[in-house]
């Protein structure tokens, strides 16, 4: 149980309860989930959260409800918020994603999180703490084991050129990366480069958001989408929040149904 309790429909104020009805008739739910009645105490701030959820979740945009999804179990990993991971994963089987496109979707969290901590322990672009390695350790020198990959680094060159102190590490790391972002998978790389960005916006990690959107742009990703990804980030950074702060119970998403409608525009995840 939360350390707060529920505000339920018969207890709030009219101005609350019709926000509430809004959300039952969009999630097809008989009453709203979680997170809204617990922003039921503050019916001022539930009146401005509950359209932007609306907005991400209600319908396709930019993205697909289900890429939606996608995303946010990828914000919700990042963040280590264990009621959006369950509540999200749930919500993607109902959505026909299998558990191999799922742990896909894990895979790419892993990696990027990696590289973020990676860049930003060593302050990596802008006065690194360590210092640049030899020029016989660049990528490309002969015997280098990422000579003939060196073509494909693109913007991650020198973060690679970094970690030559240790080259079967570096070779370890790089055999992962091109795994995840050469290869299509399950996925797909347009999709595996959208969520990469979705984590390094989440962690902040500078040089990892300059790599992923500059990869955006070559895959012709609109300005509009990408401003719709920080939406997304947005919402569900500051719901993770919200969850963890007043302990929802992690299994919540699980046992609650989703609602009467099975289609994606009419069933939601956060709350």
């Amino acid at each position: 149980m939360p350390t707060i309790s529920y505000r339920r429909h018969a207890e709030a104020d009219e101005a609350t309860q019709r926000v509430y009805e809004d959300i039952m008739r969009t999630y097809g739910l008989d009453e709203p989930r979680g997170i809204y009645l617990l922003m039921g105490h503050t019916p001022t701030h539930l009146a401005g959260s509950w359209p932007r959820s609306r907005y991400i979740y209600g319908r396709d945009t930019n993205f697909s409800v289900k890429e939606k999804h996608i995303f946010t179990l990828a914000i919700s990993a990042t963040n280590n918020c264990e009621y959006c991971c369950r509540s999200h994963t749930t919500r993607l089987r109902q959505l026909a994603m299998s558990d191999a496109e799922i742990l896909e979707v894990l895979m790419v969290v892993d990696v990027t999180n990696g590289e973020s901590k990676f860049a930003e322990g060593t302050r990596f672009g802008n006065n690194p703490v360590l210092p640049p390695p030899k020029k016989s350790r660049k990528i490309g020198h002969s015997g280098d084991p990422l000579k003939n990959n060196a073509d494909h680094l693109g913007g991650t060159g020198t973060f690679y050129e970094l970690m030559a102190y240790k080259p079967d590490y570096r070779s370890a790391s790089w055999a992962r990366r091109r795994m995840c972002f050469e290869e299509e998978g399950r996925l797909g790389v347009r999709l595996k480069h959208i969520i990469a960005f979705t984590v390094a916006a989440t962690t902040g990690a500078d040089h990892l958001i300059r790599e992923h959107t500059a990869r955006l742009r070559e895959l012709e990703i609109s300005p509009e989408a990408v401003a719709e990804l920080l939406f997304i980030i947005d919402v569900v950074c500051g719901y993770n929040r919200y969850v963890q702060g007043v302990q929802v119970d992690p299994l919540e998403g699980q046992r609650k149904p989703w609602g009467r409608h099975a289609d994606a525009n009419k069933a939601a995840s956060c709350g």
